[in-house]
C-alpha cells in the first residue's frame, strides 16, 4: 500500500540531486539517477563544473516549494523510500530534474520512465547534456576519489 508523506512542518535535508530526508525518513526519487554530490561533468567547451552540486541545488529549490508531498511504494537496497514527489508548482519533481538535465532516466527493468524528458534535455543540451559526463552509476562504480573528471559522454 502506498505511503504518502507531507513535508509540512518537518525538517528537510537534501543530500544530492535525487535523495533527501523528510522528518527523519530517507527518500530517493523513483525513476531517475542524478549525479553524485561530488561528481563533476564537462561543459560544451570541455571545462569541468560541479554537476553533482548543481543537481543538489536545483533539487533544494524544487523541494522548497509549497505543499511538498511524496508517495512511496517500495524501498531500495539502502532502505530509502522510493518516491514520486510533487509540489504546488510541479506535478512530478523527478520529471523536472530529468527535463532540466540534472538527472537521467533510470531504466528499471528496461522501462525508461522519463525517456521523453531525457531525450528533450539531451536535444536542448540542458544541464549535464551540454557536454561530457559519466552516468551517475558509472561514476559510482569507477570513482576512487571525491573528485573525478568525466572522461566521456554517457549515451
Amino acid at each position: 500500500m502506498p505511503m504518502r508523506t507531507s513535508a509540512a512542518g518537518k525538517r528537510l535535508i537534501v543530500l544530492d540531486g535525487d535523495s533527501f530526508v523528510i522528518g527523519g525518513e530517507r527518500f530517493r526519487l523513483k525513476g531517475i539517477d542524478a549525479p553524485e554530490l561530488h561528481q563533476v561533468c564537462r561543459d560544451a567547451q570541455g571545462k569541468t563544473w560541479g554537476c553533482g552540486k548543481v543537481a543538489r541545488q536545483v533539487l533544494v529549490k524544487m523541494l522548497s516549494e509549497p505543499r511538498l508531498t511524496c508517495e512511496s511504494v517500495a524501498t531500495d537496497q539502502y532502505n530509502r523510500l522510493l518516491a514520486t514527489c510533487n509540489t504546488i508548482r510541479s506535478p512530478d519533481i523527478a520529471a523536472d530534474q530529468v527535463r532540466g538535465g540534472m538527472a537521467i532516466s533510470d531504466d528499471f527493468y528496461g522501462i525508461r520512465t522519463y525517456g521523453d524528458e531525457q531525450d528533450n534535455a539531451r536535444q536542448a543540451k540542458r544541464g549535464i547534456w551540454q557536454g561530457a559526463f559519466v552516468s551517475p552509476a558509472g561514476w559510482r562504480a569507477l570513482n576512487t576519489s571525491q573528485k573525478t573528471v568525466a572522461p566521456g559522454v554517457f549515451h
